[in-house]
């Protein structure tokens, strides 16, 4: 289904710095088999409806931003941090499909016997293979402009932007331990750059115009920097290895995904372009596609009552 949805009028709810990092002192630890260790973090209402969240391409910081509307609407928001990002330990043999044996793990740790989950841009990979192998435990799944499976096609690639088309195509194909080293360039430029206009300015291919004007905030600008500080707080190697799996064959098949999945995707977005939802809603059997016009990536995390407006629907059918 392809559904367009009306413009977002409302003003954007961005957190301070301030709260960021009180927030950001809030960190639990699992410990699963192998003696491997995982971050998590809880945002939102303490006892509301449990949602296992999948950042994207970045870390647990940028979901802060659903902090104070999933509050407000009930939903108690946690964020582990996938291997070798943030605190969590680097896992050099990790698969796709680990990510969803680590998904249970953590729900297992917190009693939660059923749970929504969620998940965004290059958390995708994580997210499908849980609605993969997790469906009889999850009450729904909401995939905000995700990865999907279609960095070999030249066609899909061609509509990235210019950064995320280039690491697109080297990652495919260089093993990891090259494909770390140009990957790596942006944990250096993260530690140079400590002014957050000029490192979110690095990152102006990738973005359409609502993504620029969101960006004219500054307390985003400080929340986008903080969110890389935090992706290559260990290095390069996990966040190479955490971007490389999204270009690699999944492991899976997403035809095979039998819960319902709800995707909402801004009609302008160059990080996840258009043409990848509407694949994952072709191929997913039980699918559902929202389109909301003239926006981009972080219209989803910015407009975070608008998004759990979404999920509550999604939620009710």
């Amino acid at each position: 289904m392809n559904c367009p949805c009306g413009k977002e009028t409302a003003a954007p709810e961005i957190i301070g710095r301030e709260e960021l990092e009180e927030l950001n002192k809030k960190v639990s630890f699992l410990e699963v088999s192998g003696g491997r260790k995982i971050a998590f973090y809880e945002y939102g209402d303490p006892r509301g409806i449990p949602v296992i969240f999948c950042h994207g391409t970045g870390s647990h910081v940028h979901v802060m931003l659903l902090h104070a509307p999933a509050k407000r609407n009930g939903y108690r928001i946690i964020v582990p941090d996938r291997p070798g990002i943030g605190l969590s330990d680097f896992y050099p043999e990790r698969k796709l499909l680990d990510g969803a044996e680590d998904i249970a793990a953590l729900a297992d740790r917190l009693g939660l016997k059923r749970f929504g989950m969620m998940g965004i841009s290059g958390g995708n990979p994580t997210l499908l293979a849980s609605a993969y192998k997790l469906n009889e435990r999850l009450t729904f799944v909401v995939d905000l402009a995700g990865a999907a499976p279609l960095y070999t096609d030249p066609e899909a690639v061609r509509r990235l932007g210019a950064m995320d088309r280039f690491y697109a195509k080297i990652g495919a194909k260089l093993p990891l331990w090259l494909f770390q080293i140009p990957f790596s360039l942006l944990g250096f430029q993260q530690k140079v750059l400590k002014n957050p206009r000029a490192f979110v300015k690095m990152m102006d291919s990738s973005m359409c115009e609502a993504d620029r004007k969101l960006f004219e905030i500054g307390d985003l600008q400080y929340l986008f920097m903080r969110d890389f500080q935090e992706l290559f707080r260990q290095g390069a190697k996990g966040p190479a290895l955490d971007a490389q799996l999204i270009y690699l064959p999944w492991g899976f098949e997403i035809k095979d995904i039998r819960v319902p999945v709800k995707i909402c995707q801004g009609s302008d977005d160059k990080w996840i372009p258009r043409q990848f939802s509407e694949y994952l809603a072709k191929t997913i059997p039980s699918a559902a596609l929202h389109i909301i016009p003239g926006q981009g990536h972080f219209y989803h995390m910015a407009y975070g009552e608008e998004t759990f407006r979404r999920v509550k629907a999604f939620e009710a059918k």
